[in-house]
């Protein structure tokens, strides 16, 4: 048995014949049962014949009536049936449910699963029909005869999959298109061939539609009838033509007794199969994947085996791959590095397909060869002019750091090689991450003594175009070594074995050198062993001491895989039959598996053992580029026309070898994740470059003049994304439980608690001190500032109300205070406090209701000329009011000291224990008679000084100090005053007067800073105030709790949705202090703005806070959400993306208004207005509202409304 399965087998992508089944009778249709998995085969007697699907007879019937077709309706588990007058319904077990009569004649039926209509044609006319009374009975929708004529006779139907649905119906050489949900006809476009059409499809594939004709053509056309290109190949009429069941291909039978597989990406016939008489219909069953032809009274079974699937799309060819597995050494990840055929590089996850970096080339320069260095995150490519590039690659898109030019023309690298040499794996996998987490090397070049240099060498060696090798320094790119290896002919190929410290080359002079390479010292290869071959070798590979070489020589045409024992020094060959036929592509090797696996041009991937023996021969539908093993278990990469392919070993490996994999013990593949991509590094990039980074697809004017169809493999993206979430979520609990398990494991213990000490117990009380008052913010003034803030505020101490210093708007100057009341008591007056003459009256504020609140500035003016006049003018206008109120002071203070000149102090911050929030010192002239200021509660995040002395000290205490600071204050005044002379006090003006002032405050504050206050007294606060100015750039706060953003709302920042919404950070900070009610509303207006997408996120994102917190503004989502499901184009379920909306907001009506009438309202209106196919979601949110049906009465009763009228009903109305 062992013996039977290690034999050469061949498997084929593509059509594989399954069964081949006659019938006493000519067969009519086949029609497939999703749901029982039956093929059922209507004969011309009708009888039925019922098939399993690999062919296998199950049972026959006969029919109650004759009939001419059948189809299967499968969203109601019905059959159909159809002769030249009429249409009946068939139960599962093929009884007459009902029969109704088609007054135009039927000649051809199809079924549509997306509206649950069926669809006839006949002699010019196309009905479509519905299914009423519990899908037992079908009723005339729709029948088209307006712009045909009886003549038009149809023979072939196709539908599309897009919504409104397309029928295309073909009559004679041309096609008719009809909108089957508005019942009329949209084109029809005659002579679209030479002779009769024989058959047509759609292929969603391509979003095209497919004819077949009698003149042996196949003709491709888009939506607006453009002809996009045409197969020939057939010699005989084409009879039938129909989709392939994965990828972007078509299948046709002809008359010339051959089905050829096309296709619509690369414009190529990719497989051909010879039948032994003619197909005359050829039908596809998507669901199982299989195809079936028929013939007379005879039925052929193809099963579509898929080798390969798509691993990731890079959207462009791949002209070379490799892949680096240092997972012998440690945790590394497993990478490939393809080289593309758009001039780019990009480094690839081996296990999941995700791009992780790109390095992106001028075009049109291409990469030649590559060496990828994982430990250094370095990349070395060779292009084919013979510059040399080293690229970091922990940066996406990857940087180059050197390049190094050609020495000369003769002397130009052909081939490129990375030694590596690791005597220490973990400190290699410690340099590594640490080089991640730089984001590249940052090591500079330095020439250390032997003893400091790191024992692990990476050495690069060239292979030139003068036969020579070289070996290249590793920062400055110099030659290090440079030995004559193959004459004066290239080199050809390089490979190394590190663990016997090889490196082989080949060249053209067809000979194969080992050399002994020493990784710490100059003069590093040294030749140990040369042999000839008969032809030059382009591709070399080692597994362990077997050499596997791919020899070619296209004048011959040689085309070999020859295996080489290098200790032995023997040579193993195989027979002719089993060499390539062409060109040999890529050649590799899997280490575990001991196999060696060679890609070829004929569309060939051929495995083979140690012993040079064929396992498997792959016939692939198309030709590979490149190939390369992508892990242990022998999965195998393949570049095959714009994208990387897998093929899982699981498809080629013999059964002893799977065994194999079961008994071994590999490692799990290292997460990994891709590089991150910042808009910083997105900028600089010109428009060709950003779509090769970000694999958009081309424009109209670079395509070829020959455009090619776009795939769509929608399956493998679902599947692809499904196993990627999955991953994802599996790393978050492995994350989660890594503590838990190292505890189990007793590798981590609980920490002992710290001894209290004096230094622990002062850094404690420091810390409680910042909790208890916080820090005051960073103000950030900017350069360019329109106010002058000292001249404001002066003036707001010393001068009238701010309205008429500057303007109305200058009332939303921010006014704080520190209240004795609780957040209840905001709203309460607080207590009065004495203000100073003009400083600032209750009809010049406007209470906000969070602190820092933002000055209100004049709107900018449309002429920047007169922006600058109202802005001098305003400005004189300040500094004539400060002027004047210096006088007025001055004059004052001589009154009382002649002789000496008094001004008002600044408003001077003081800080109590490196804690306190700021205050300002307010003059000794303020009126105890002026009005008093009421000031509502502020979260301004400042506490004055004065606050924090009244909760310590009592009132009569206060005053003394305060009179004891104004006596102190006039006696600096008085000196400075006496120093500067009378004559100098008349000369300070300008500057002069600022250095003054700021002489006398530094006095003042260091007297302040000696006095001593009396002892500590309790005493109820005693609300003060004090006047500031908002940072331009500071946000303002909705809640008194503080300035950071609610952790609600913080759980949403990384979200797409969020970033759309809030898109810069301005608008985050507006955030800050949010109640969740008006978040809720925020996102609620948010709705109308934003895509399809992003909405249902949105709806989700309020079902997460109403779960987590509560939301209270629950009727105003109902009310919100109701509107926006009743819009005049409202949502669908047939579109994806609206889908998901709507279920999202149908979830959030249930909880929020779940026994409301508008509620039950809006699920009816759903059922009726969605297709059968969408209606199971409807049907389960019913049941969650608590519908007991068993009968289906409901739903019967609902689905018996007849909404067939001229005018469609709209889903608000109805």
């Amino acid at each position: 048995m062992k013996k039977e399965e290690l034999k050469p087998a061949q498997l084929t992508h593509g059509l594989q014949h399954l069964r081949h089944l006659s019938f006493l009778q000519p067969v009519r249709h086949v029609a497939y049962n999703s749901s029982a998995s039956l093929l059922v085969v209507l004969d011309a007697a009708s009888q039925l014949h019922l098939h399993k699907e690999d062919g296998w007879f199950s049972h026959g019937t006969q029919t109650p009536e004759p009939i001419v077709g059948l189809l299967y309706a499968s969203q109601v588990n019905k059959y159909v049936a159809w002769n030249q007058g009429s249409l009946q319904v068939l139960g599962p077990a093929f009884e007459v449910l009902s029969k109704v009569l088609a007054p135009h004649g039927i000649r051809c039926c199809c079924y549509s699963p997306e509206l649950n209509q069926v669809v006839t044609a006949g002699a010019g006319s196309l009905s479509v029909w519905a299914f009423r009374y519990g899908f037992c009975q079908l009723q005339c929708q729709a029948t088209v005869q307006q712009g045909l004529s009886p003549r038009d006779t149809f023979t072939r139907l196709a539908l599309d999959t897009g919504v409104p649905q397309t029928c295309f119906a073909a009559c004679d050489t041309g096609v008719a298109a009809f909108s089957i949900s508005q019942g009329e006809l949209l084109t029809f476009q005659r002579d679209l061939h030479n002779r009769a059409i024989t058959d047509i499809t759609y292929c969603e594939a391509g979003e095209c539609v497919v004819t077949a004709s009698r003149d042996t053509t196949i003709k491709v056309w888009d939506k607006k009838w453009l002809i996009q290109t045409i197969f020939v190949g057939h010699t005989g009429p084409v009879t039938a033509v129909t989709i392939y069941p994965q990828g972007p291909f078509i299948l046709s039978a002809s008359q010339d007794g051959t089905i050829r597989t096309w296709n619509l990406q690369t414009i190529d016939q990719v497989d051909e199969v010879h039948v032994a008489e003619v197909v005359e219909q050829l039908q596809t069953h998507p669901e199982g994947g299989y195809v079936v032809s028929l013939t007379g009274p005879t039925m052929d079974l193809w099963k579509v085996n898929q080798l390969y699937s798509l691993h990731t799309q890079l959207g462009a060819a791949v002209t070379r791959l490799c892949t680096v597995d240092l997972s012998a050494a440690g945790s590394f990840p497993v990478r490939a590095v393809c080289v593309c055929q758009d001039s780019t590089v990009r480094l690839v996850a081996a296990h999941t397909g995700r791009i992780l970096s790109t390095l992106l080339l001028d075009r049109p320069c291409q990469a030649v060869d590559v060496a990828y260095c994982l430990p250094k995150e370095t990349l070395f490519v060779l292009l084919e002019l013979g510059q040399l590039l080293r690229v970091n690659t922990a940066v996406n898109p990857m940087s180059v750091k050197k390049m190094v030019a050609p020495r000369s023309e003769s002397a130009r690298p052909c081939c490129l090689l990375l030694y590596s040499h690791l005597v220490d794996p973990e400190k290699a996998y410690a340099q590594w991450q640490e080089i991640v987490e730089q984001k590249g090397d940052r090591k500079a070049w330095a020439q250390l003594p032997l003893k400091l240099q790191d024992k692990n060498r990476h050495l690069l060696v060239l292979g030139q175009e003068d036969g020579s090798l070289c070996v290249l320094q590793w920062f400055t790119g110099r030659v290090q070594y440079q030995v004559e290896a193959h004459g004066s002919e290239r080199v050809t190929a390089l490979a190394a074995y590190p663990l016997d410290t090889w490196i082989i080359s080949a060249g053209g002079d067809c000979t194969v050198k080992i050399w002994r390479i020493f990784p710490y010292i100059d003069e590093c290869l040294t030749l140990l062993l040369s042999f000839s071959c008969q032809h030059p070798v382009l591709h070399m590979c080692l597994l362990g001491s077997t050499l596997g070489a791919a020899i070619q020589d296209p004048e011959s045409a040689t085309y070999s895989i020859v295996q080489y024992d290098l200790l032995a020094q023997s040579r193993q060959e195989h027979g002719p039959e089993d060499d390539p036929l062409d060109e040999i592509m890529g050649l590799c090797c899997c280490p575990t598996l001991k196999l060696f696996a060679s890609a070829s041009r004929d569309g060939s991937v051929k495995v083979w053992n140690a012993q040079n023996q064929l396992l498997r021969h792959l016939k692939l539908n198309t030709i590979p580029e490149s190939l390369a093993f992508g892990n242990e278990c022998g999965d195998l990469l393949l570049g095959v026309e714009q994208h990387l392919h897998r093929i899982h070993h699981s498809k080629y490996l013999p059964r002893p070898y799977l065994t194999k994999l079961l008994c071994m013990s590999l490692p799990d593949p290292v997460q990994d994740s891709p590089f991150p991509l910042s808009d910083s590094s997105l900028r600089p990039l010109s428009k060709d470059a950003r779509r090769r980074l970000l694999l958009e697809p081309c424009s109209l004017s670079v395509k070829l003049c020959m455009p090619l169809l776009r795939w769509k493999p929608k399956k493998d993206d679902d599947l692809f994304w499904a196993r990627q979430e999955k991953e994802e979520a599996c790393a978050q609990l492995a994350a989660r439980d890594q503590d838990l398990l190292l505890i189990q494991q007793g590798k981590l213990s609980t920490a002992r608690k710290p001894k209290l000490n004096k230094k622990l117990r002062d850094e404690a009380f420091e810390h409680y001190m910042h909790l208890v008052y916080r820090q005051p913010p960073k103000i950030q003034i900017p350069h360019n500032d329109s106010l002058d803030a000292d001249m404001v505020l002066e003036a707001c101490l010393l001068g009238p109300l701010v309205p008429n210093l500057y303007d109305p708007a200058a009332s939303h100057m921010f006014l704080g205070a520190f209240p004795d009341g609780a957040e209840e008591n905001a709203e309460r007056p607080m207590l009065e406090a004495p203000v100073a003459d003009g400083v600032c009256r209750e009809d010049a504020l406007e209470p906000r209701a969070g602190r820092g609140s933002r000055l209100a500035l004049p709107a900018p003016s449309a002429s920047k000329g007169l922006e600058d006049s109202l802005r001098r003018a305003s400005l004189a206008r300040i500094r004539s009011q400060i002027s004047q109120a210096r006088q007025e002071a001055a004059a004052a203070s001589e009154s009382h000291h002649p002789g000496s000149r008094s001004r008002s102090p600044s408003l001077q911050i003081s800080r109590v224990n490196g804690h306190g929030p700021s205050t300002s010192q307010v003059s000794s002239q303020m009126s105890k008679g002026s009005s008093h200021l009421h000031v509502r509660r502020l979260s301004s995040g400042f506490l004055p000084n004065s606050v924090m002395v009244q909760q310590f000290r009592s009132q009569d205490d206060i005053e003394s100090a305060r009179d004891s600071l104004l006596a102190m204050w006039l006696e600096v005044e008085q000196g400075q005053a006496g120093r500067a002379g009378p004559e100098r006090g008349e000369e300070l003006h300008g500057a002069e007067e600022e250095e003054d002032a700021a002489a006398r405050t530094a006095a003042i504050l260091e007297k302040i800073s000696s006095l001593s206050l009396p002892g500590l007294k309790w005493k109820e606060s005693v609300t003060s105030f004090f006047l500031t100015q908002p940072d331009e750039f500071e946000q303002p706060q909705a809640s008194p709790s503080g300035g950071e953003i609610p952790s609600f709302i913080l759980q949403f920042k990384d979200t797409e949705w969020f970033r759309q919404i809030y898109p810069v950070l301005s608008s985050v900070d507006s955030l800050q202090g949010l109640s969740v009610s008006r978040f809720v509303r925020q996102l609620l207006e948010a709705l109308l703005t934003v895509g399809d997408g992003a909405k249902a996120d949105i709806v989700q994102a309020i079902l997460t806070l109403h779960k987590q917190v509560g939301v209270e503004s629950g009727r105003e989502v109902c009310k919100a959400l109701l509107l926006i499901l009743n819009q005049s184009d409202p949502p669908k379920l047939e579109e994806k993306t609206q889908k998901k909306f709507v279920l999202t907001s149908l979830n959030a009506l249930m909880a929020f208004c779940r026994d409301s009438k508008e509620l039950l309202l809006e699920l009816m209106a759903h059922f009726l207005h969605s297709p059968i196919s969408s209606r199971g979601s409807i049907k389960a949110l019913f049941t969650e509202l608590g519908l007991e049906d068993p009968h289906n009465y409901f739903y019967q009763a609902m689905d018996s409304w007849d909404l067939s009228r001229e005018k469609p009903v709209t889903k608000a109305a109805l």
